[in-house]
């Protein structure tokens, strides 16, 4: 059975495709398309037409490059921008006219639960860890340890530009978080998205980006510190330029591992595992399972 997964996030689209084999997922395809979907959203709380524009192209070429792989069952889901856009009716309506694709618009807390599924489906530590998504606008955290609880942040990375974002100003939406370091403090953490991905790239100093040598890495607080100081004493024009990060993301990165930094900080953790299955790899498996119920 061939499967598909779209993720219409805050700063890029991505499609991933994956063949299940005896209960086991094989991945075909993984593709991304910078659409920046939050553009300009922190001043106006719209998503604006040229942004629809190339998001709907970049639906059609997917619909095309699912139909040559002959997909039997995919899904679309949006999240941050998209619902909390102020004209996320009229877009939705915008997509379905122009490529005949619906997406679901997915709260914060299924968001965090596909992510956590897709995540830890190959978990082998003694402990379930808990996950934090980091988005282009909202940053999730969802754990199932001996209590589960879930807690969604309106901070992401393109948001946190955007708006121009301090360290004081993200030390202090991040404090709402209360409590839970030490609910959560024997457990190790796991994180997903391209901010925490683009940090393993950046120091193995991919010239081509690998899943395979991102997946599983761990990151300690002091390796992150020294890439944000990195990136953040460089021109804009250089970090596009800098081996393991995209160009696309070389405008946003500084605030993405910020964020990170103070998470880190805040939750008294010294080492993050960064993991490349996410919310489309908790799709896929939704998928494939649903088709098992219907059988």
């Amino acid at each position: 059975m061939i499967i598909a997964a779209v993720d219409m996030g805050t700063n890029s689209c991505r499609l991933l495709i994956s063949r299940y084999n005896d209960g086991k997922p094989e991945t075909i395809l993984r593709q991304i398309r910078t659409n920046r979907l939050g553009v300009g959203m922190g001043i106006s709380g719209m998503i604006n037409e040229q942004t629809m524009e190339k998001t709907a192209q970049c639906l059609i070429t997917y619909k095309q490059i699912m139909q040559d792989h002959k997909v039997d069952a995919f899904h679309v889901v949006a999240t941050s921008a998209v619902r909390e856009a102020k004209n996320q009716a009229e877009f939705i309506s915008f997509l379905r006219k122009v490529c005949g694709m619906e997406p679901e618009v997915i709260s914060g807390q299924r968001e965090a639960e596909l992510s956590y599924a897709g995540a830890i489906n190959e978990w082998e530590g003694e402990k379930k860890p808990f996950l934090i998504d980091l988005g282009g606008g909202s940053t999730e955290i969802i754990w199932h340890t001996d209590k589960a609880g879930f807690i969604s942040l309106p901070l992401g990375a393109v948001r946190a530009t955007e708006t121009d974002m301090s360290a004081a100003d993200i030390a202090d939406l991040i404090a709402s978080l209360g409590n839970i370091k030490e609910e959560l403090s024997d457990y190790p953490l796991v994180m997903v998205g391209g901010t925490a991905t683009t940090l393993v790239a950046v120091k193995l100093a991919l010239e081509v980006y690998d899943p395979e040598k991102v997946h599983g890495k761990k990151l300690s607080r002091g390796e992150i510190g020294d890439i944000y100081n990195m990136l953040a004493s460089m021109p804009l024009r250089l970090r596009r330029r800098m081996p393991g990060l995209q160009p696309e993301r070389a405008d946003i990165i500084v605030k993405g591992v910020l964020i990170i930094l103070l998470l880190m900080d805040y939750l008294n953790k010294n080492e993050i595992t960064v993991s490349e299955k996410d919310i489309l790899d908790g799709i896929i498996k939704e998928l494939y399972y649903r088709s098992l119920q219907k059988d």
